[in-house]
Order: C-alpha cells, then structure tokens, then sequence
C-alpha cells in the first residue's frame, strides 16, 4: 500500500504548491491593476487640478471642483475653489474701482494725460481733449504725434529725462485757453514708471486779471482828469488868478463842474463794490407809480431846465416785490441819462408792463440815439458812445455797468433798443417772485 500513497502525496504537495503560486499570481496581477487604476484615477485628477489651477491663473469663469470627502485630494480641491472664489471677488472688486476711477476722471474739469515709460499714451480724459481741441483718447500712440504744443511736449521730455516734476503756465495753440500745466513723474516699481500731465484751465482768470488790470488803469486815468483839472486851476488861481473877479468865478465853476465828476465816479466805483460783496436782496413790497413819481421830484430841476416833458404809462395800483435801493439805482441812472443825452424840448417816456410771471419798466428819449454796433457795448464798464459828449455831460462811462450789475443781482435783464437821431429805449425785466438769499 505505500507504493500508492506515496504518488498521492507527492501529487497533493505539488497541487498545493501550485495553488498558492497561482493564488499569489492572481493577486499581484489584482493589485497591479488596483495600481494601474488608482494611478490613472490620480493622474486624471491631478490632470482636472492643473487645469482648473490653469484657468485661475487666466482668470477664467468655471465651475468648483467636486471630490468626494474620501478621495486623497479633496482637500487640495478645496483650496483651488477657495482661491477662485477670492480671485472672482479681487476681480470684481477691481473691475469697480476701475470703471469708478475712469468715471470719475471722465467727470474731472481738470485735463488728464497718462503715459507710460515708452513715452506712449496710457489713458487720457475727455478735458484733456477738450483743452487740447483734439481727440486725445489714442492708446498707445507716442505722446509726441498727438501733444501739438510745444511748450507742454517740452515739459513731458524733460520729465522723462529727469525724473522730476515740472510746472509752468502755458498756452495751448490750437485753443488759445491758458493752462497751469503740472507733469508729475510717477514710480510704480523698480523698473516702471508713469508720467501724469495734468491741465488747470486758467483762461477765465486771466480774463479777470486783464479785467482787472484794465478797471484799475480806466480808474486811474478817469480820476486822473478831474484831479488834474481841479489841480490846475486852483493852482492858478493861488497865483493871482482869484484877485479877477471873473476869472475867479469861471475857474470856481470849473473846479466845481469836476468835482461833481469826480464824486460821481466815486459813487459808481463804490457801487460796483457793494454789489460784488453784499449780492443779498432786501425784498419789499413796492407800488410802482409812487415810486417812479417820487424819484421824477428829484429831477425836476434838470427836466425844466432842458424843457424836457414826461409820460408815465404805469397802472396807478400795480405793486411789485424787488429790492427798493438796487431798483432806485436803476432807474436814476435810465432817467438820467435820459436827460443828458436828450435834446432841450425831448421826451421821456416811462412805461411799466405786469405779466404773470414777470414785470418790465421801460424807459424811452427821443435823444440822440445809439449806433447799433455800439449797443452791445454801452454795458461795459467805462465805455461811452461819444466821448466828448459823455465828458460833456458829466459821464463816468460806469453808469449803465452798475445799473447792469444791479439788474443782474434782482436775476432781471436788461435790453436796448435805438437808432441814431431818433432816440433809445431801454427795457429791464424783472421775475414777480424774487428770493432774497441769491445762493
């Protein structure tokens, strides 16, 4: 019986032998290909990952990534998410600001010019264009082909060569505005820089400065005149001239006659600085007749003298609301300039007008009139049609200024209608309601 069991159990053991080796096979090849799938699964993650890292990067709009809470790189998942969510909400964020700050520079009065460190338009605002009377909005033209002004080009160039700011007033050719131009040199890092030009238009003050210059030289040689005119002949009559009875009291009259100039200059000037520093209104409660009537009595004794005869054309019981010292000022310089520049034995007309919204005082000579190309310019300060007139009557050239002035600050008009030989008519309208704080 042994020769048999032997074969058996030899058999048996290589059978077992055989079994585990192939059992151990099977499970290599099984954990090879767990291998071979869990690394393809990683590196098809990982593949997912750099791409949606990619995608941040470039500021790409995509959706989160989603893992399972088991899987190995859920974590890393999330952090990409958090960093798009951040890098989303920055980019909002700046894309707000920026349409901010360009809204902003687009509503700016100041003209501003961006370049960069290549000497190449980086942005500008529509009031560079404006000052410049060109289309500035050319990015990344070389400044030089589109900056037409020397002085300002001169400015830019130099602040590119020294890196320091510049200042200096210019003037524009292609507008002819005058601009106190500021080019800043501005770092952004090591390496970058910008250069900011920025424009402040000026040319209104200037115009008031020349005004200004102008109003002090008129006054000086308006008061000049009656100076020298009094100057000289008191000194003649110190010297003699007063023991001549005649004399004395021609030179006397003469004296007087440029001191009543002289005062009346005064007066005006002192007026138009009342109205440039107290522009409140006093309003008041005013019928119309009685007051035109009352401000006639002082101008009796020059309205007989030149026999001149007056018309008032006002409704006896209209009554309107305005501020009693301005409209007083108004209508004693129409009036009297009715007078004086009226032929002896003239007219005078004074018409007033009430509407619903608003009421006009007309006042009409059938004088000596005004040239039409004249009229525009008898409200400008010291100005007169006829000079030798004007000094001959007694005019400053400052009257219907301060009358416009004061017509101005009761938020009226004021019109001229004339014609040469024939007379002139001026009209000033008021609105009925007034407000007495002018701000």
């Amino acid at each position: 019986m042994n020769w048999y069991h032997e074969p058996v159990t030899i058999f048996l053991k290589n059978n077992r032998v055989f079994l585990i080796i192939l059992t151990a096979l099977c499970l290599a090849i099984v954990l090879s290909a767990i291998q071979i799938l869990g690394y393809q699964r990683q590196k098809k993650e990982i593949a997912i990952l750099s791409s949606k890292l990619q995608a941040v990067v470039r500021g790409d709009e995509a959706g989160h990534l989603l893992l399972e809470p088991d899987d190995p790189y859920y974590e890393l998942a999330r952090a990409i998410n958090g960093v798009q969510s951040m890098q989303r909400d920055i980019s909002k964020d700046f894309t707000l600001q920026q349409r901010g700050y360009l809204s902003l520079l687009e509503y700016l009065t100041i003209g501003v010019l961006v370049l960069d460190q290549d000497q190449k338009i980086y942005l500008s605002n529509h009031a560079m264009s404006d000052l410049m009377g060109r289309e500035l909005n050319v990015k990344g033209q070389l400044f030089v082909k589109e900056v037409r002004t020397y002085e300002l080009s001169r400015l830019i160039e130099k602040t590119f060569e020294t890196h320091q700011d510049q200042h200096h007033e210019i003037k524009i050719d292609a507008t002819s505005k005058n601009v106190d131009a500021h080019v800043v040199y501005v770092p952004v890092s090591a390496r970058h820089f910008l250069v900011m030009a920025l424009l402040y238009d000026i040319t209104e003050l200037k115009e008031i400065e020349r005004m200004q210059m102008d109003f002090v030289g008129n006054v000086s040689h308006e008061l000049k005149t009656p100076i020298t005119a009094i100057t000289g002949f008191t000194e003649t009559l110190l010297q003699g001239a007063m023991d001549d009875k005649q004399t004395r009291e021609e030179f006397l009259k003469i004296v007087y006659q440029e001191s009543l100039k002289l005062g009346e200059l005064v007066e005006d000037i002192l007026s138009l600085a009342r109205i440039d520093s107290k522009p409140q209104l006093n309003l008041t409660s005013l019928k119309i007749y009685e007051f035109i009537e009352d401000i006639l009595t002082t101008f009796q004794p020059e309205l007989e003298k030149k026999a001149i005869k007056v018309a008032l054309q006002i409704p006896v019981t209209a009554e309107v609301n305005v501020d009693k010292n301005k409209l007083r000022h108004v209508v004693n310089n129409l009036i009297q300039n009715g007078i004086k520049y009226n032929q002896a034995g003239g007219q005078l007309w004074i018409n007033v007008q009430i509407s619903q919204k608003d009421w006009n005082l007309s006042i009409k000579d059938n004088g000596y009139g005004i040239a039409k190309d004249e009229q525009e310019r008898i409200f400008e300060r010291f100005y007169r049609v006829d000079t030798s007139r004007s000094r001959q009557n007694g005019g400053t050239g400052l009257g219907l200024a301060v009358v416009q002035e004061y017509v101005k600050a009761m938020s009226g008009t004021i019109k001229v209608r004339s014609q040469v030989g024939v007379g002139s008519t001026f009209t000033v309208t008021f609105p009925l309601e007034l407000k007495d704080d002018l701000g």
